[in-house]
């Protein structure tokens, strides 16, 4: 693999992370009520969740998805359950937001990560995505495992730098207004675009 090669896969990557999605949703709307302290469970939660998608696509595991209906749509399922629980959870957040002091009470690391792990885990496209994504920038003139690791941590990589970016500037912009009227319009637009998001991945079809 070429340093061209990598770089274009370095692009792509980014393109495809920047673009606002539940993981991005959730992960600035937790940093909103929580502030810095939020980057860490929230950046681990996604490596690990990415980590494990990657791993399964490139053991080949993501050809039962493609082979087996009832297991891909389970997942599918349960993910989309998943995704409006989390929904419904940030919106009714607002009920229990007040002062910065108070928000530290309700602060729970292991919650996080839990919740940002289980938006990516459960996401069967996103694992059969991992399987036709890296393959493109893949070349059988060298070795093809050496390779799919180089990508797998660029792309780790990239999504350590996107999460922390998107964390720390919804903290950033938090502290700056001091107010949690932000926090209470981004849980309401974020809850409703992750209830959306949950319905519209349960009723799309299998490609």
């Amino acid at each position: 693999m070429s340093f061209e090669v990598w770089l274009t896969f370095v692009v792509t990557a980014l393109v495809i992370l920047v673009v606002p999605g539940p993981t991005n949703i959730y992960v600035v709307g937790q940093s909103l009520a929580y502030g810095r302290k939020a980057s860490v469970p929230l950046s681990i939660g996604v490596i690990v969740g990415d980590a494990m998608c990657i791993t399964i696509s490139l053991l080949g595991l993501s050809a039962l998805l493609s082979v087996f209906s009832a297991i891909f749509m389970f997942i599918k399922y349960l993910g989309a359950i998943y995704l409006i629980y989390l929904g419904f959870k940030m919106v009714l957040l607002n009920t229990k937001l007040g002062p910065l002091k108070d928000q530290a009470k309700t602060y729970n690391s292991k919650v996080l990560f839990r919740d940002i792990f289980w938006v990516n885990a459960l996401n069967p496209k996103g694992i059969i995505f991992y399987s036709a994504f890296m393959p493109q920038f893949v070349s059988t003139q060298s070795n093809i495992w050496v390779q799919f690791i180089v990508l797998a941590l660029t792309f780790l990589g990239l999504a350590l730098i996107n999460v922390v970016f998107y964390s720390l500037v919804a903290s950033k912009a938090s502290e700056l207004f001091q107010s949690r009227k932000l926090s209470k319009v981004f849980n309401l637009t974020g809850g409703l675009s992750l209830i959306c998001a949950g319905v519209y991945s349960a009723t799309i079809e299998r490609k």
